[in-house]
């Protein structure tokens, strides 16, 4: 990572109220990336849609070409707080460790979220395999209070008729691969892929469809070839006269690759399962989409007898098609910056830091290269430091308060994921060299000088910078529980207050800012009852594209025998298709362009690579008819 060295004096002119005897003289070494460079503002002619800038992530994910960016624009809107237009619904992210939402959830003695993931999750899927052979198998002679502690996938599956109940079955054995192994369970032959078995037949695929013109220029430059053993090896018998063609060196190149790649092995395999991992970013789409189950309601079953759905196991089962819908890919996006499929956009990036250095502010920071990200232009871009503030910023108030619309904010700056839907903000003003708020908005706005402890950082169109407090609210988690009724009194919400100063242009665009672990000064001039610095800022945040539901894979499939009366059971032919929905398998693969990377051991060298490779998930989804129906029924009267 390029690095440059920033000398804090002179550059720095610290206002008398703050003593300097510690940092005279002191050199710092930091990367030469925000928030020590300032970032892009907008995309250039030639840059790609998806390179992070602050005005072009923020025409991303709020797909406005007219986007609010200007500072007195949003006090004269009276934009400085809003709320959404629907409040998302507080649910659980149904933990991985417990099978997701094939867990009976009212059955643990310990509290629900115990970090205790890495331990307990065996136990977990023991005893359901001890359920599986010795409950499940009797569930016609439960009562109607039994039935009504089944596990949300479990009611699912008696509901279609299926006493195998598969869409259970398949949701434990997910969560067992996924603890027992990690993404590796989910990995085909990595020898294979690294040598390129099928990098012949994927180029004569390309060339069918036009996009190389021979083999020699699919081996060279198809992102999804070009970097197995056989491809290279090929080429070079081609350079050093062997052959005429990649194509003919093709036999020769494979048999080396397979004998070369006899020394990679996978890294080492993770038995553990972090308390953190679960379906988070289900419910959080979910919550801010799905109208909120409002009610119980039971369904009569072919024995007569009544099947009882609380609210929570309906948000269950949206969360789970949510997660494992397609929806959950990115969007493409067009060299207008804008979406022209439907899916994810987002701003900001995942910092897979565990050691996370801080600067003399306190700050966090990208001390260290990303450890999976490092051969993409995306390193010079700061994953450490959280999403852009100013992105931030604007994001709130076009997305939360021009538009109305709940999206999804990732709280923490870490390696743990936690996802949380977002239901409002509020911001106050403060005068960004003193750190005091003054009644008068524009009199906590001030010019540029050497007394911003930030100076030398600043953007070079920026002339004015204020201090903000800014107050997000999103809805935190909660335990499971068989209430029969949810509104929105009964939901959680939790205000996360952080520190930051926008830049301002001469017309008082927003054209930049900074974090600030403090209201100002640097770390170690905070006094003892003051020295916690504030590290609320998030990770990045993200949101489905307006149009998600032409996609048509939320709406009910058609051709279905017609479910009349919804006070009995489905018709039992929707079990035939819902088992398609349950076999969803996701395929990260290089036949469809779409591979996964997966980190490798060479046991040559001992260090650790990273190679395409093709990983098969099975994604098991409600059917979206009985979904639909459950949701309907769910609403008040």
């Amino acid at each position: 990572m390029k690095k440059q060295l920033i000398a804090l004096l002179p550059f720095v002119i610290l206002s008398s109220a703050y003593s300097v005897n510690a940092l005279a003289d002191r050199t710092y070494s930091y990367p030469a990336t925000y928030p020590f460079v300032p970032m892009q503002l907008d995309l250039k002619k030639n840059d790609e849609p998806l390179k992070p800038t602050i005005y072009g992530d923020v025409r991303r994910v709020t797909e406005d070409k007219k986007f609010i960016k200007n500072f007195k624009d949003i006090i004269s809107l009276r934009l400085m707080k809003a709320k959404t237009t629907e409040k998302p619904w507080t649910s659980s992210y149904w933990p991985m460790n417990k099978g997701m939402i094939a867990d009976p959830y009212e059955n643990s003695g310990l509290p629900y979220y115990a970090d205790l993931g890495w331990v307990d999750w065996e136990n977990n899927h023991k005893q359901f395999l001890d359920r599986l052979e010795e409950e499940l198998p009797y569930v016609d002679d439960m009562t109607e209070e039994e039935l009504e502690k089944l596990a949300p996938s479990e009611k699912y599956d008696l509901l279609l008729g299926d006493k195998t109940f598969e869409l259970t079955r398949k949701l434990w054995e997910y969560s067992y691969k996924w603890g027992s192994e990690k993404e590796n369970a989910f990995t085909e032959d990595i020898r294979k892929a690294i040598a390129g078995s099928n990098t012949l037949d994927l180029a004569n695929e390309y060339l069918s469809k036009r996009f190389y013109t021979s083999v020699d220029d699919a081996f060279a430059n198809s992102w999804t070839i070009k970097n197995t053993i056989s491809a290279k090896r090929a080429l070079e018998l081609v350079s050093q006269g062997e052959y005429s063609n990649a194509k003919y060196a093709f036999p020769e190149a494979l048999e080396y690759a397979t004998q070369e790649a006899e020394n990679y092995v996978l890294a080492d395999k993770n038995s553990r399962m972090a308390a953190w991992e679960g379906i988070c970013n289900g419910w959080a789409t979910a919550a801010g989409l799905v109208p909120r189950p409002r009610k119980s309601f039971s369904i009569e079953l072919p024995n007569g007898k009544k099947l009882k759905f609380y609210p929570a196991d309906i948000k269950a089962l949206a969360a789970l098609y949510y997660v494992n819908s397609l929806i959950q890919d990115p969007a493409r996006i067009g060299n207008d910056g804008l979406p022209y499929t439907q899916g994810t956009v987002s701003a900001g990036m995942r910092c897979n830091l565990k050691n996370v250095g801080r600067d003399i502010w306190g700050r966090r920071y990208d001390s260290k290269e990303d450890p999976f990200n490092s051969n993409t232009h995306r390193v010079r871009d700061a994953r450490c430091v959280g999403v852009h503030p100013a992105t931030w910023h604007l994001g709130l108030v076009n997305l939360i308060g021009k538009q109305g619309r709940s999206f999804v904010v990732e709280r923490k700056v870490g390696a743990a994921v936690d996802n949380h839907p977002m239901w409002g903000y509020e911001m106050e003003f403060f005068h960004p060299n003193t750190g005091r708020s003054k009644d008068n908005i524009y009199e906590n706005v001030v010019r540029i000088n050497k007394k911003d402890q930030f100076f030398q950082f600043r953007h070079p169109k920026a002339e004015y910078i204020v201090g903000v407090k800014m107050v997000a609210k999103y809805m935190d988690y909660a335990r499971p529980d068989r209430e029969d009724t949810n509104s929105e009194d009964d939901d959680d919400v939790v205000n996360k207050k952080m520190y930051y100063d926008l830049e301002l242009d001469k017309d008082y665009n927003i054209v930049g800012g900074q974090w600030r672990a403090y209201k100002k000064g640097y770390e170690a001039q905070q006094s003892s009852r003051d020295n916690r610095p504030n590290h609320n800022q998030p990770d990045f945040f993200w949101t489905i594209t307006k149009d998600y539901k032409k996609t048509g894979w939320f709406g009910d499939v058609q051709m279905q025998e017609p479910w009349t009366d919804k006070t009995v059971a489905p018709p039992a032919s929707w079990l035939k298709t819902a088992r398609s929905y349950h076999g969803f398998v996701y395929n990260m693969t290089k036949a469809n362009n779409n591979p996964a990377t997966c980190h490798v051991v060479n046991l040559k060298t001992d260090k650790t690579e990273k190679w395409l490779c093709d990983q098969k998930y099975e994604k098991p989804q409600p059917f979206i008819n009985v979904l639909n129906a459950l949701i309907e029924l769910s609403q008040e009267d």
